[in-house]
């Protein structure tokens, strides 16, 4: 049995399919279970997984590309994943949302990081008692022997960061019962979870030069995948402007020294962490930034405290940081409008 009809099934058999570490044997589990729209909304983010990044080589840049071509143009994301994804790893027993996490825009999530990962449609459902979510567990592989500029940052600045992505055997969704999305994401790697049939060989990463974007022996800047490599068609009209206006942007970002703090070492210990990094992390956060920027609460003093720019650079900033949007905006539209299906 598959699809929305299984999972519906499976209400009833929730206990007996979630590890005894998971389970909590009572009669009001399954009751509590039973919202049909939480499911279905499980079962299209399940469906979804497994059809758009199946298993395969965790080397296999074809695979890679089609998996984040399919989150990308799929209707279907923005059914099932809440505005903004808090992404992380569990540490400890602190309840998840108190763990150091990445906010994300949806879009930066699904074709970004998302794709990393492979599925072959195994899952298990969890409710705990003191939580209102719906858990979903399901098994991934990481796709670790991709070319370093196919990760959206080089995971390996810290060792044990590496080391965590290359264990991860399962994500861990929390959907939201009230709207039926996804709100937290994290990878696990959990000793109850059986390994995917593909098999996930450690390897060892290139040295980090402590840069978090660089140019290749080629001459080409890296990563890749935060510049839109991949999924922007070669035929859309809006690439070189959103080029152009990120360069602008990146400018402004640097002169208030914002990618010293909104960077993936996180020397400010931002919990939830806010990338702006990269292009595509940039303009996941667009919006944010123009509205902090306008209402002066960024960017921060040393100590922590709002440092409100001067009008001049401000309107500098803000009018960068509008063209930049809108070249995103209209790229990225263009895409989901004019591209002939891949």
């Amino acid at each position: 049995m598959n699809g929305f009809a299984k999972i519906v099934a499976l209400v009833a058999l929730t206990m007996a399919m979630v590890p005894s570490a998971l389970a909590q044997s009572t009669s009001n589990d399954a009751t509590r279970l039973s919202g049909m729209l939480g499911l279905e909304a499980a079962d299209k983010l399940i469906t979804l997984l497994a059809k758009s990044c199946p298993l395969a080589d965790a080397a296999d840049q074809a695979a890679f590309d089609t998996c984040r071509q399919a989150l990308f143009r799929s209707e279907v994301p923005p059914t099932i994943f809440a505005r903004r994804i808090l992404w992380g790893a569990p540490k400890g027993k602190f309840a998840e949302w108190r763990l150091p996490l990445t906010s994300f825009d949806e879009r930066v999530f699904t074709a970004l990081y998302l794709p990393l990962f492979m599925f072959n449609g195994n899952y298990q459902l969890e409710r705990k008692d003191n939580e209102s979510f719906i858990i979903v567990h399901v098994a991934a592989a990481f796709r670790n022997r991709l070319a370093p500029g196919q990760f959206p940052y080089p995971f390996w600045h810290q060792p044990e960061k590496w080391q965590a992505y290359q264990a991860t055997n399962e994500l861990v969704f929390y959907i939201d019962p009230a709207e039926y999305r996804v709100w937290y994401a994290l990878r696990a790697n959990n000793p109850e979870q059986p390994r995917l049939a593909a098999k996930v060989e450690a390897v060892t990463p290139p040295a980090f030069n402590g840069e978090w974007m660089w140019t290749d022996e080629h001459g080409k800047t890296q990563p890749a995948v935060t510049l839109f490599d991949g999924l922007l068609s070669p035929e859309n009209p809006n690439r070189l402007l959103l080029d152009a206006t990120y360069k602008d942007f990146a400018l402004e970002l640097r002169g208030q020294s914002c990618t010293s703090c909104h960077a993936p070492d996180n020397a400010r210990k931002m919990n939830p962490l806010v990338l702006l990094q990269t292009p595509a992390h940039a303009l996941g956060e667009i919006s944010r930034i123009q509205t902090m920027v306008a209402a002066g609460k960024m960017p921060l003093q040393e100590w922590g405290a709002a440092k409100p720019l001067p009008e001049a650079e401000r309107l500098k900033f803000l009018a960068a940081a509008k063209a930049f949007g809108d070249a995103g905006a209209l790229a990225l539209g263009w895409e989901k409008t004019k591209a002939a299906p891949k």
